[in-house]
């Protein structure tokens, strides 16, 4: 039997994320899921009820702007982190837990604007050997802010252009950051950006293009799969 006990915080407005995320887990895992929008939504007891690992999913919020539940995340984020849960941030999620480990100036809007699409990211020879991937892999973006710097300890796992810190690891506080999003795979990526035409096409992107690309890896299966096998 699963001995893990695994919580989805979906800050996602639109609600989409938990799903997504939720199919890459283990089937004998015990699976919680919270939606977070509001101060009362995120509980005050999260702690007592014993979860082995924490997801903090992406969202079209900003981490730029105080959300009404921002202080309560911060506060879950560091006791989490103190009582040796393990935890994977992706995207939104990946820059809340950067800002309560570091600090406000970890995380910013990023000057080169939104990126967005079946984005190339360049791995370190670390996460190559953790992950098996090549040097150069294609996995989904969507993002208008960044991280600039890591909680202490970390390993950059993954750089590109756009963006330096797209994914780290810090095996002592059990993180696990991601700026692009493992959780979509080809279908389900391509359904995110069509959705999102109009969006997309007012920020000057081809969607057409866009959805004429795929992913190189099995993301979901990989990043999860690590993050509830090592973790």
């Amino acid at each position: 039997m699963n001995d893990k006990r695994i919580l989805i915080l979906d800050y996602s407005v639109d609600k989409i994320e938990a799903d997504a995320i939720a199919r890459w887990l283990p089937v004998d895992a015990e699976v919680s899921i919270l939606f977070i929008d509001t101060e009362e939504s995120f509980s005050d007891n999260l702690l007592e009820d014993d979860f082995t690992h924490v997801i903090h999913s992406g969202s079209s919020l900003s981490i730029t702007e105080e959300a009404p539940f921002t202080e309560k995340a911060v506060k879950f984020i560091r006791e989490a982190r103190d009582h040796g849960i393990a935890q994977f941030g992706i995207c939104y999620g990946h820059q809340l837990v950067c800002l309560a480990f570091v600090g406000g100036n970890s995380v910013r809007s990023s000057p080169k604007g939104l990126e967005v699409g079946w984005g190339r990211v360049t791995f370190t020879e670390h996460a190559r050997k953790l992950f098996c991937v090549d040097a150069k892999e294609t996995i989904w973006q969507s993002h208008f802010d960044e991280v600039t710097e890591m909680p202490e300890g970390s390993i950059l796992l993954a750089t590109n252009s756009h963006s330096e810190i797209q994914a780290y690891i810090n095996r002592e506080q059990k993180i696990i950051g991601t700026q692009f999003h493992p959780e979509f795979d080809k279908e389900s990526g391509d359904k995110n950006f069509l959705d999102e035409r109009e969006m997309l096409e007012r920020n000057n992107f081809d969607v057409d293009e866009i959805v004429g690309k795929s992913p190189t890896i099995d993301a979901g299966n990989i990043f999860f799969g690590y993050f509830h096998d090592e973790f």
